[in-house]
């Protein structure tokens, strides 16, 4: 944690455009994971560095429902502040805060992070916040399109938030290594959730990675499987075929193995290839 400090007149005014814009913006969205940070969680993360670092550079936020870009857009001045999520809600709530709270800086990006990274998003940011499902898939697609979008000739730094069911640092570290990062920092416990996740807990670490010049991201095309909790939990796992088939595949399936479906191809029109998985989160 940076040793920046503020004063308690400034922490007042920023909490309460907070607590505004939660009544915009409702309640989490299960479909997508959502738990929501409180306000201290949030304001903490965004001063993980010392604000003035921020100035003149570029930031990624993917998913911000939890809006630290506020603090973030309001202690610093930002060359680019990008807010990238699927939630319909946030672009109205971006609007707000580039026009009425003055973040000149912010813009909202309209993307699903399971659809390959838009090229003008890579290599182009210095810091890089994200809380993926608490997923290995989430963790990975996660991590897989922070290093895609860092500006890596920077020493970019990817702020982490993740949780999972057991030896959560230890699979951390394995996609840290297969991308060649660089594991800075964990901070235990350092996410204080509203709502309890599905985990059943109401905290979670947060891990601070740096991106060296010569880390790769381990997807780098489309991503076609599992991404949400409740999906990984599914069994069988129904997948859909180019022409509109459903084929379940796992326990209690047809086939036992996705590899086996794509070997054999479909039962109804005969495709071999990438199936993708029959997610309820329709794909943007």
């Amino acid at each position: 944690m940076s040793d920046f400090q503020l004063d308690g007149e400034t922490i007042e005014k920023l909490t309460n455009t907070h607590r505004n814009l939660q009544e915009l913006r409702g309640e989490p969205n299960e479909e997508l994971d959502q738990y929501f940070i409180n306000i201290e969680t949030a304001l903490k993360r965004a001063q993980l560095f010392n604000p003035r670092d921020y100035d003149g550079k570029r930031l990624m936020i993917i998913g911000d429902m939890d809006l630290i870009s506020l603090f973030i857009g309001k202690l610093s001045t930002p060359k680019d502040l990008v807010v990238m999520d699927i939630d319909k809600r946030l672009p109205e709530l971006i609007f707000k805060l580039k026009f009425k709270e003055k973040i000149r800086s912010i813009r909202f990006v309209n993307h699903d992070i399971r659809v390959r990274m838009l090229a003008v998003m890579k290599n182009q940011f210095e810091y890089i916040f994200i809380e993926p499902p608490f997923t290995v898939e989430g963790l990975e697609l996660g991590l897989s399109r922070a290093v895609q979008c860092a500006r890596k000739d920077t020493e970019p730094y990817i702020v982490l938030s993740w949780d999972y069911e057991k030896n959560v640092k230890e699979v951390v570290k394995k996609f840290v290594e297969e991308m060649n990062l660089e594991l800075v920092k964990v901070y235990d416990s350092f996410n204080s959730y509203i709502y309890k996740t599905p985990l059943g807990k109401y905290s979670s670490d947060l891990f601070l990675i740096k991106v060296r010049t010569d880390s790769k991201e381990t997807i780098s095309d489309h991503y076609y499987g599992p991404l949400y909790y409740r999906e990984s939990k599914e069994k069988p796992k129904s997948y859909r075929c180019k022409c509109g088939h459903i084929i379940k595949i796992g326990e209690g399936g047809e086939y036992e193995k996705l590899e086996d479906l794509e070997e054999s191809g479909c039962p109804i029109c005969g495709y071999k290839g990438k199936f993708l998985y029959n997610s309820t989160v329709p794909i943007l």
